[in-house]
């Protein structure tokens, strides 16, 4: 079963966003590391439990930020200001204070990183777009020019392996230097902008021919509804941010 057909991926996406920028703000009130540890400890358990993410693929997707997690407490620790100092050497002045609150950054900064994996990873791009038109009265102008430009972005992405492929089969070889840095900007670049026209040119006839004005007043063939699955998500996520925060 995929992400999107599990408990989290099915529940209405603007209460899934909502719900994790609401979790996001309640992360300020975190104030030592321990409490913001057992807040990532949500996120993270409830993607690997019933949204049903793999873990291999939770960190290959999360591992770059632990890069900024680790720079960003040694920075703290190292050169932040604190009164117990554990070690000193020349500019470094490691200090107690200085690493708790390069902790409780630093994993702050894991938790938005962990909804936001977890959202992208359980979201189907069209029902999110369907959501935010029915649920948070989005007009239909913007909400099908982002589907547009989400739906463009592997179509660009193909685009560009395929004129790749074709220079690689006439023999262009790219020039040393500056200069060829550009030549190679203009080759890959302008046949992508033709190409990003013409699709924008084809997909605004087919809106036109079928009748898209964009006004407020339309139906949907498909109607993304509120249900007992967005109550119980709703309970069982602010519940126990609520409950760690009340605890610790």
């Amino acid at each position: 079963m995929s992400e999107n057909d599990s408990f989290v991926g099915r529940v209405n996406p603007s209460v899934k966003l909502f719900l994790h920028l609401i979790c996001m703000i309640l992360i300020v009130f975190s104030r030592d590391p321990l409490t913001t540890l057992y807040l990532l400890a949500i996120p993270v358990l409830i993607t690997l439990t019933i949204a049903k993410v793999s873990l291999k693929t939770f960190l290959v997707r999360v591992s770059p930020f632990l890069i900024i997690f680790l720079s960003t407490t040694w920075m703290l620790a190292a050169y932040g200001a604190g009164e117990t100092v554990w070690w000193e050497w020349g500019w470094i002045r490691f200090t107690e204070e200085g690493l708790q609150n390069g902790l409780n950054i630093g994993l702050r900064m894991m938790v938005f990183v962990c909804y936001g994996f977890l959202f992208t990873a359980t979201t189907d791009i069209t029902q999110f777009i369907l959501s935010l038109m029915q649920q948070c009265k989005l007009p239909p102008k913007l909400a099908y020019a982002l589907l547009t430009g989400f739906r463009f972005l592997p179509l660009f992405k193909e685009e560009f392996a395929q004129i790749k492929a074709a220079h690689r089969v006439r023999g262009v070889v790219r020039m040393p230097g500056l200069r060829g840095k550009v030549q190679g900007f203009l080759r890959y670049t302008i046949p992508l902008l033709a190409q990003g026209i013409r699709k924008a040119e084809r997909v605004a006839v087919a809106l036109e021919a079928r009748g898209f004005d964009g006004s407020r007043n339309r139906t949907f063939y498909h109607q993304v509804a509120l249900g007992r699955r967005d109550a119980i998500y709703l309970v069982v996520l602010l519940g126990a941010n609520i409950a760690v925060l009340a605890w610790l």
